[in-house]
C-alpha cells in the first residue's frame, strides 16, 4: 500500500474528517464517477443521446451483431397501398 498526500483546502478536510477510515473508497468512487463524466464527454452527440436513452430505461439500445451470430427473423407488417420503397424511389426523384 503506498501513502498518498495531497493538499486540501481547510473546509475540505473538516468535511472529510468523520470518513478518515474510508477515503479510499472515497476516492475510488469519486475516481470512477470522473473517469465516466469525462468518457461522456468525449462522445459524439450521438452517442451521447443513444447513452441518455439508455440510461432513462425507456429504450432498449440493440444488442451489437456479432459475427457468425444468428439474427432474429421478423414477419413484415401488412400495408395497403404502394410498398414504401416505390414511394421512396418516387419522392427521391432523379439522382
Amino acid at each position: 500500500m503506498c501513502i498518498v498526500q495531497i493538499e486540501s483546502p481547510d473546509e475540505l478536510v473538516q468535511k472529510l474528517a468523520p470518513y478518515r477510515d474510508k477515503l479510499a473508497e472515497l476516492l475510488e468512487l469519486g475516481l470512477e464517477q470522473y473517469i465516466n463524466r469525462e468518457r461522456r464527454a468525449c462522445l459524439s452527440p450521438r452517442e451521447q443521446v443513444l447513452h441518455a436513452l439508455a440510461v432513462s430505461g425507456r429504450v432498449e439500445l440493440p444488442r451489437p451483431v456479432l459475427p457468425g451470430s444468428i439474427r432474429e427473423r421478423h414477419t413484415p407488417i401488412r400495408m395497403a397501398g404502394k410498398p414504401l420503397s416505390e414511394i421512396i424511389i418516387e419522392q427521391r426523384g432523379d439522382l
